[in-house]
């Protein structure tokens, strides 16, 4: 009977042991893992015409894309890099080919979470495109810039307000240089960079209203002083809409504001169906 007892209490003090050790191997993996996502996406749209009385002319449209997000965030920072690449061209029948869209967007911010809401930060941002660009108002077309011409590098350190996980906004001291070669009397008064301090407010919205459909929407604006003129302004907006795993629908709404460019607002907007997919 005692050997009995013996054996049942250690088999007691065996299993609690073990439980306890088990209590922690099972604890919670931590949360500081990066999130990373990868969209690519190409819209296409045709247009043909053959003795139709109404008028109308043949074109054919087409536009690719590439969105990245690569975000580590736990208790302690929050670090996110974005890459936005875009290219497209339309064809049509009396102004031959045209490009549309010629956009690389690189940006990265690092964050610390010292308080509740808001958190100091410092940014980069790199934006360029891949090649030439014209002026199609004039007869013939007018080059008007190509890669690093102008080239764009803006960084900041501020202070960066979230109050929620689809929105946030941040300012702070900006640095920016604008480098340029053969376009340099027209971006960088004659030089080959520009160098400028200023203020750069950013602000962000992101809605998510299903797995295959969101709107995104960024203002990005930087302030060299003096007048107020001299603003820079990009308000870029997205909507898509999935239709099934494969097709959506997307509309783009683009604004700029660069008075060394044009002197009034430019605005480009962009709808059509498309194929959508996930590489990462």
């Amino acid at each position: 009977m005692k050997k009995f007892l013996w054996v049942l209490m250690f088999l007691c003090v065996t299993s609690t042991t073990w439980a306890q050790t088990a209590t922690v191997v099972l604890a919670e993996p931590p949360t500081d893992e990066w999130k990373n996502q990868i969209l690519a996406n190409l819209t296409l749209n045709q247009g043909s015409f053959s003795n139709w009385v109404q008028g109308g002319i043949n074109f054919i449209t087409w536009q690719a894309g590439l969105n990245a997000r690569f975000e580590k965030d736990n208790t302690g920072i929050n670090w996110l890099n974005t890459l936005k690449l875009q290219y497209g061209l339309t064809y049509n029948n009396l102004q031959g080919t045209q490009v549309t869209s010629d956009t690389i967007d690189l940006e990265s911010v690092y964050s610390w979470k010292t308080w509740k809401y808001i958190n100091p930060y410092v940014s980069l941002s790199i934006q360029n495109q891949f090649g030439y660009g014209f002026n199609y108002t004039t007869t013939p077309a007018t080059q008007t810039s190509n890669f690093m011409d102008p080239g764009y590098f803006t960084e900041s350190v501020g202070l960066k307000y979230t109050p929620d996980t689809v929105f946030n906004t941040r300012l702070g001291a900006g640095l920016k240089e604008t480098v340029a070669n053969q376009f340099e009397a027209v971006y960088t008064q004659n030089q080959n960079v520009l160098t400028q301090l200023g203020i750069s407010w950013v602000s962000e919205l992101n809605l998510k209203f299903s797995e295959s459909s969101n709107f995104d929407s960024k203002l990005d604006t930087f302030w060299p002083g003096g007048s107020i003129n001299l603003t820079v302004a990009e308000w870029d907006n997205l909507l898509t809409i999935g239709i099934n795993k494969l097709l959506n629908f997307t509309m783009e709404d683009d604004f700029r504001y660069d008075s060394v460019i044009y002197n009034g607002i430019q605005i480009k907007e962009l709808a059509g169906l498309g194929v959508g997919f996930s590489l990462l």
